[in-house]
């Protein structure tokens, strides 16, 4: 890119994220959303993803914060692309009325194949609580490879909670436990979160302990909502009953880890966990399947029984501000016919 059209590309990128801001405004405030996707590769010669986040630090100062995530093209970044993305974020900051030192940038190469999973930094350059619908929660920005909240599946979690209300949510591969958190604020009777991660098992506790949601508890039936640091290809294994009314299966792509039990690729072990999900369920139950391997296909249930019934409520869990679907969704269930003679 040269230097003329570097500095046509910068100001379109200007000009885009102050349109975008201004079309997202209302539904921002209609839906009490304080952490949203204000640029999505809108403009080819700028392959960026820009994520807006307001809220608090923990001490309650409020702040305003972006994140810029720049894909390297095909060919190779190279000197002139680093000094477009540096630009860039000087322009995020100007066009979104935010410091400069609070927006963060991180240059991505394309990936091939899978990525080895590793704990989380321990600590980053900024943590703030965001809101989104009745829930707050905990981000941080700076020295991770995402904040701890995937934005894109702000419509799916509310899709979860509706339906979870006076039943219990298995959340597995749950991260940060933000589906737990908006399932237990729906009125869900109960919810177990499970990663293998010690970090982001923490940082789940945190976040149930931020929405006043008792993660511990005490006496002889254990809490109602308990976060467990464990394989959850290993947790369904062990798993011997049919305990959970919803399950959600959020799986990496790809995981190669020294604690896991077993690498895992979705593309080929998805028939497998699908399976294992329903297993657990109970009769009526529903499992909630997403994954953002891209050109993902799903494969053929029919090998998990003939009342397996599928719905792809991909489009429906797209949210207004990405403007491509960034994952696909399925809802998994058993047939009415083959729920009521269980």
């Amino acid at each position: 890119m040269t230097a003329p059209e570097a500095a046509r590309s910068l100001a379109a990128l200007a000009n885009r994220l102050r349109k975008n801001e201004a079309r997202l405004r209302s539904w921002r405030s209609r839906e009490g959303v304080t952490c949203y996707r204000v640029y999505d590769r809108d403009i080819p010669e700028l392959p960026l993803q820009i994520d807006v986040f307001e809220g608090t630090t923990p001490e309650g100062e409020p702040l305003r914060a972006a994140s810029l995530v720049a894909f390297a093209p095909r060919h190779g970044g190279g000197a002139a692309y680093d000094d477009v993305v540096t630009a860039a974020v000087a322009v995020v900051a100007g066009a979104l009325s935010i410091h400069q030192a609070h927006v963060f940038p991180q240059l991505r190469e394309r990936e091939r194949g899978g990525e080895v999973e590793g704990e989380d930094a321990a600590a980053s350059v900024l943590s703030l609580i965001v809101r989104e619908g009745p829930a707050r929660l905990l981000v941080k920005l700076g020295a991770r490879r995402d904040p701890g909240l995937f934005l894109d599946h702000r419509t799916t979690r509310r899709l979860v909670a509706q339906e979870s209300q006076g039943l219990s949510l298995l959340n597995l591969f749950a991260y940060t436990g933000s589906f737990s958190v908006q399932a237990a604020l729906a009125g869900a009777s109960s919810t177990t979160s499970v990663d293998l991660s010690l970090q982001t098992t923490r940082w789940a506790e945190e976040n149930l302990a931020l929405n006043r949601i008792d993660a511990r508890g005490v006496g002889p039936a254990g809490p109602a909502h308990r976060v467990l640091r464990a394989d959850a290809l290993a947790f369904l294994q062990e798993e011997t009953e049919a305990a959970y009314d919803v399950v959600v299966v959020d799986p990496p792509s790809f995981s190669r880890s020294r604690r896991a039990q077993q690498d895992f690729d979705v593309a080929r072990d998805h028939l497998w966990l699908i399976g294992a999900a329903l297993r657990v369920c109970r009769p009526a139950g529903v499992v909630w399947f997403s994954s953002n391997l891209r050109g993902f296909r799903l494969g053929d249930l029919a090998g998990l029984g003939q009342d397996v019934v599928v719905d792809d409520v991909t489009a429906r869990t797209c949210p207004p501000d990405f403007q491509r679907s960034p994952h696909c969704a399925f809802r998994i269930s058993r047939s009415i016919k083959s729920a009521t003679r269980g």
